[in-house]
């Protein structure tokens, strides 16, 4: 086989996609955070993989014995940007095993070539980064698309069959049936649970009542718990059916299409579900998918739809919040939402965004709210506009009082 330069330079992204599969080449997917394009301005900059990816591919480093061990990837070319990197490195980060004693134990690939990268590009914050690499005896090459705008997202998203969320990763044969530290009703293994029913039993085994470290970091536990129980329900349900074949090609595409729409669902109405659970246990008044002007419809309405639409109700006292995993590209369009309300918030899990995108919002009256782990992923100059998701409950909780 040629090299991979080769192999890919000027293929269109679906051609691209078909060859990564078609070469059987070991991928990852992912979207870039502030801390992997160097937005943040720390000093450890570089893609963070987890373990199980450099188990797969690097795992002569996964060692102790040594500090810091390292990998070295050729190459890697960007086949969109036609821009290639040489020498990029691999390093566990392991300093909290050795002496002298630290607190990194992290996995990040460096030297991605600075700014002219497209990797380390900040406008590329929450970008789609697919990374593909062939390792021989010889030596370790790579191909790579950074995501250039929404169109190029969703034909990524189309391929992996799901929608790509941030702090997630998504790689070739990643998946694995196992036993699920939780245990879960019986007759799930017979009939798929629907979002709410994945929700309710999330609540169950994450109650409010129980956690001490405020909403913020509740809202991601939750998030972490259901996406596990979804993936051990989704393997127990589609490995068999995968194993036993299909009787045609129709047949199999039919099926993998209704596997990648529930997958599709579930993420959007996981995010939904869990705002509206917590909302509730802060006793906070609000509806969900009030019609407002042209049909549209804002996740949440605070107080609520009849409020909205009774032009003696005071437009300060009004609000809305927007909920998206991710807002590149996409928080444009809550700004039609809802004509009434002059600030739309808009709560993503997205971890950073550019000072150019953050300006830009801030002219179209777009505020941010972020779980406050997250908010450190942002530019330093914008942190204190960005709400935590505990500062908005206090905040629409002062509007009703007043």
């Amino acid at each position: 086989m040629m090299g991979l330069k080769s192999t890919f330079k000027g293929l269109s992204l679906p051609r691209f996609l078909e060859e990564v599969d078609f070469n059987d080449l070991f991928w990852v997917v992912k979207r870039l955070s502030g801390n992997d394009t160097g937005l943040t301005g720390t000093h450890q900059v570089g893609v963070y993989y987890p373990k199980k990816f450099f188990n797969q591919v690097f795992s002569e480093i996964n060692r102790r014995d040594v500090k810091n061990p390292e990998a070295y990837i050729r190459e890697c070319h960007f086949v969109n940007a036609d821009h290639s990197t040489l020498g990029l490195k691999a390093t566990y980060y392991n300093n909290r095993f050795t002496e002298p004693r630290g607190t990194r134990n992290e996995f990040r690939i460096t030297r991605w070539g600075g700014s002219k990268s497209p990797v380390q590009n900040v406008e590329n914050t929450g970008a789609i980064f697919v990374f593909a690499l062939l390792r021989t005896e010889e030596s370790t090459e790579a191909i790579g698309w950074v995501a250039e705008n929404e169109a190029e997202e969703l034909l990524i998203e189309a391929w992996l069959g799901q929608e790509v969320e941030p702090d997630r990763f998504y790689m070739k044969d990643s998946a694995a049936l196992g036993a699920s530290r939780y245990k879960l009703p019986e007759h799930w293994y017979a009939h798929f649970p629907t979002c709410k029913e994945i929700f309710e039993e999330v609540v169950r085994l994450c109650p409010a009542q129980r956690w001490r470290k405020g909403i913020d970091t509740l809202l991601l536990k939750r998030r972490e718990i259901e996406f596990e129980i979804f993936e051990m329900i989704e393997q127990r349900h589609v490995w068999p059916t995968v194993q036993t074949g299909f009787s045609s090609v129709d047949e199999f595409i039919k099926y993998a299409n209704s596997v990648a729409n529930r997958r599709k669902s579930r993420t959007g109405t996981s995010l939904e579900l869990n705002l509206e659970s917590i909302f509730r246990d802060e006793q906070i008044v609000f509806e969900t998918q009030v019609v407002t002007e042209m049909q549209k419809k804002p996740d949440f309405l605070f107080p609520s739809g009849i409020a909205y639409h009774n032009p003696n109700f005071p437009s300060v006292k009004l609000n809305m919040l927007a909920a998206k995993t991710c807002c590149k590209d996409r928080w444009r369009q809550v700004c039609t939402e809802a004509n009434r309300i002059e600030t739309k918030h808009l709560f993503t899990l997205q971890q950073g965004i550019s000072s150019n995108q953050l300006s830009e919002m801030k002219s179209h009256n777009v505020k941010l709210v972020v779980p406050k782990p997250n908010i450190d992923s942002f530019p330093k100059e914008w942190r204190e506009s960005i709400i935590p998701l505990d500062g908005f409950v206090r905040f629409i909780r002062d509007s009703q009082a007043s």
